[in-house]
C-alpha cells in the first residue's frame, strides 16, 4: 500500500530547476553556414598569446565571421539579459577570430580568454574520433572532447553538484560562452586527420541597466 501511495505522490510532484552559474549556449549550424566557414581564407599565424598546444592555430576575417554568427550571438545576449531581467545599452563586437587545426597528440590546457564573451564552432571532425572516444579506457573524457568546467577555488564538493561539462564535438556544434569559463580541449592519439574548429572572443560596448 505505502509503495502504491509513494509512487502516486511521486508522479504529482513538480519542480522548477533553478538556473545559475555560467550561461552556456548550444547550437547547430547548417550545412550552408559550415560551408561558409570552410572558405574562410586563413591569414598569420595567430599561436602567440594562445594557450594550445597546436601547430597550426591561424587568424581569419573577423568582419565575415562576425556576419555569420551574428544572429547567434544577438541570441545568446538575448537570452543572457532576458534571464538577468537587464538590458544592454548599447551592443557587441568580435575582437578576433581564429582558426583551429588540431591534429594528433596535440591538446588545449585548461585557460580561459580575454573580453566578455567566447565562441567555438566546429567544421571538421576526423573519421574514427568518436570511436577512438568510444573506446577510451581512461577516467575522464575521452579524446578531442572539449569540457567546461565552473569550479569554486578552494570549494569541496560532491556528486550532488554538477560543475562540468564535456562534449565530443560534431561538425556544425556551436558553444558561445562566458570568456572567463575555464575550459580544455583532450588530444586524441589515434585518429588520423584534423579536428578543426573556430573561435573567437566578443565585447559588450556600453553598459547594463535594470
Amino acid at each position: 500500500m505505502y509503495k502504491t501511495l509513494w509512487k502516486e505522490l511521486m508522479r504529482e510532484i513538480k519542480y522548477n530547476f533553478l538556473h545559475w552559474g555560467p550561461f552556456v549556449t548550444h547550437y547547430r549550424l547548417s550545412q550552408e553556414e559550415i560551408n561558409s566557414f570552410k572558405k574562410l581564407k586563413e591569414g598569420e599565424d595567430f599561436k602567440k598569446g594562445l594557450a594550445g598546444h597546436l601547430k597550426d592555430e591561424y587568424e581569419v576575417d573577423k568582419n565575415i565571421v562576425f556576419t555569420l554568427i551574428h544572429p547567434y550571438l544577438q541570441s545568446y545576449v538575448q537570452g543572457f539579459f532576458d534571464n538577468r531581467k537587464k538590458k544592454l545599452t548599447n551592443g557587441f563586437e568580435l575582437k578576433n577570430a581564429w582558426i583551429n587545426r588540431q591534429k594528433k597528440n596535440e591538446f588545449n590546457p585548461p585557460h580561459t580568454h580575454d573580453d566578455d564573451l567566447s565562441f567555438v564552432l566546429y567544421t571538421e571532425i576526423p573519421d574514427g574520433l568518436e570511436e577512438e572516444c568510444k573506446n577510451s579506457v581512461f577516467n575522464s573524457p575521452g579524446p578531442g572532447c572539449i569540457v567546461f568546467d565552473f569550479n569554486i577555488p578552494g570549494g569541496s564538493f560532491n556528486n550532488l553538484f554538477i560543475t562540468t561539462h564535456a562534449h565530443l564535438p560534431s561538425v556544425g556544434d556551436m558553444f558561445v560562452f562566458p570568456a572567463q569559463l575555464p575550459h580544455w580541449v583532450y588530444p586524441f592519439t589515434k585518429t588520423e586527420g584534423e579536428r578543426v574548429s573556430i573561435s573567437g572572443n566578443i565585447k559588450f560596448y556600453g553598459g547594463q541597466k535594470e
